[in-house]
């Protein structure tokens, strides 16, 4: 069994020195155990005599967990997280490039913080990987990377899947796919992804894989961020229950919340079930050579820990945001997840994972727009300072002044549903009359001047 490290999730947990806030006296006897699954004690030591004959220790976690509004306590080996289906990554801080998976491994290099990594494989604890730049291959901690918004990811199969020769279940197998293998798909079609594997070409049923798509709040299809429920095979299916190939997706915003399951649980989660991580426990097992026992295994500490996001009144998380119906949404890029959505309100967001709302309008929705030069658009407000205040950029009169000269009526009732650019230079606002639809240009320096668009 592989070691596991809790901080894959967003949590840190600060591993003890050698005597460092131990819970229990050092006179205390300590029960110690054969292996780590060993269901009876071998023994019991002190403390002291423990941890003078220390050799190494490990981090195991189990995760407490929500789905079909039920707890459930799983093993981290049953359960599969986002990073884990990452193809590219960023190191959270400087670390070390190991030459194994082990703490106690040389060390190849020192990266930087934000350093770009590709995830070669990975376990429950460690990922191997190679930098970007100098193509060196390594090991590092899960607990040490982050993900990326512009890495559409890999896909893992969570049981051995039959690679065949077309896409169909009563085709040639060419061969198995082991389970948690990592692969990139080449296409998809009737409910199979195609793939080469080995140097041979072929299909995989889909729905025997999770991906970024199965963790994704968010993701960047046809330029632009687009909240998504949840993955249909090979459809996204989004906040407006609409489908798009999985193919269009170029990246996501993940819950670092979620789980799939890996191993069916009885009487709980099946396989590749979504659940809700709600608490995760980690148990510090240490190994240790007692004279006349040899090596044996004993629990140095243990912890728990509360994942619930903090929110108040005035927040949203992004699991919280799509359960409402969203009006309109923006993201300043691909790259970037800072954005703004209209929905029973108006928010803002800089991680793309927790939303805050504008007071200024109140439980109003409005279209919301960013524009490549930077500015932000709230209804016919606009701010050049990335939402942190907004002014008045339309004037109504002028609006209405236009559509009268175009049309050689006044305009009684004028609703704004849509705001976008055509030019660095030039913003398009669609206008509702009641009786018609209306677009209308002006410069984005100085919106004091409005033309009819004509069809």
């Amino acid at each position: 069994m592989y070691p596991i490290f809790l901080a894959v999730l967003p949590i840190f947990l600060a591993v003890p020195s050698t005597h460092a806030a131990l819970a229990t006296d050092a006179s205390a006897a300590i029960s110690f155990y054969r292996t780590k699954e060993s269901p009876f004690a071998s023994g019991q030591a002190n403390r002291s005599s423990l941890e003078e004959r220390l050799i190494s220790t490990q981090i195991e976690s189990t995760y407490r967990v929500r789905w079909d509004r039920k707890e459930f306590e799983l093993e981290a080996k049953q359960i599969l997280k986002d990073i884990q289906v990452a193809r590219l990554v960023d190191t959270k801080s400087a670390c070390q490039l190991l030459s194994l998976n082990r703490n106690d491994s040389g060390t190849i290099k020192v990266l930087g913080p934000n350093a770009t990594l590709e995830i070669l494989e990975t376990d429950d604890y460690w990922a191997k990987v190679k930098t970007y730049r100098d193509q060196v291959i390594g090991w590092v901690p899960l607990s040490m990377l982050k993900n990326r918004h512009d890495d559409a990811g890999v896909f893992v199969n969570i049981l051995d899947t039959y690679l065949r020769k077309t896409p169909s279940s009563l085709a040639a197998v060419l061969t198995t796919l082991p389970r948690l293998s990592r692969v990139e798909p080449l296409g998809f079609e009737k409910g199979f992804m195609k793939i080469n594997r080995n140097g041979i070409t072929g299909y995989v049923d889909i729905n025997h894989f999770a991906s970024r798509a199965d963790f994704s709040n968010l993701a960047f299809i046809d330029s632009k961020w687009i909240p998504i429920t949840h993955r249909n095979g090979e459809f996204l299916v989004t906040a407006q229950r609409a489908q798009i190939p999985l193919q269009r997706a170029k990246g996501f915003v993940t819950n670092q919340l979620r789980g799939v399951v890996t191993r069916a649980v009885p009487g709980g989660p099946q396989l590749l079930s979504r659940v809700e991580i709600t608490k995760p426990e980690a148990n510090i097992w240490a190994l240790s050579k007692i004279n006349g026992h040899g090596e044996v295994w004993w629990k140095r500490n243990a912890a728990s820990f509360e994942l619930a996001p903090a929110t108040s009144s005035n927040t949203l998380t992004t699991e919280q945001l799509m359960k409402r119906e969203i009006y309109s949404i923006a993201f300043e890029s691909k790259s970037s997840v800072r954005g703004i959505v209209s929905s029973e309100g108006v928010y803002t967001t800089e991680d793309g994972l927790n939303w805050k709302q504008i007071p200024q309008f109140g439980k109003q929705n409005y279209p919301v727009y960013i524009h490549p030069k930077g500015q932000w658009f709230v209804g016919a407000f606009k701010s050049v300072n990335q939402g942190q205040s907004f002014e008045p950029f339309i004037r109504w009169e002028q609006v209405a002044d236009a559509i009268q000269g175009a049309h050689h009526k006044n305009p009684k009732l004028m609703r704004l549903t849509q705001i976008e650019a055509v030019s660095n230079s030039q913003i398009i606002i669609n206008v509702d009359t009641g009786s018609s639809k209306i677009k209308l240009s002006s410069s984005l320096s100085n919106p004091s001047s409005w033309s009819v668009v004509k069809n």
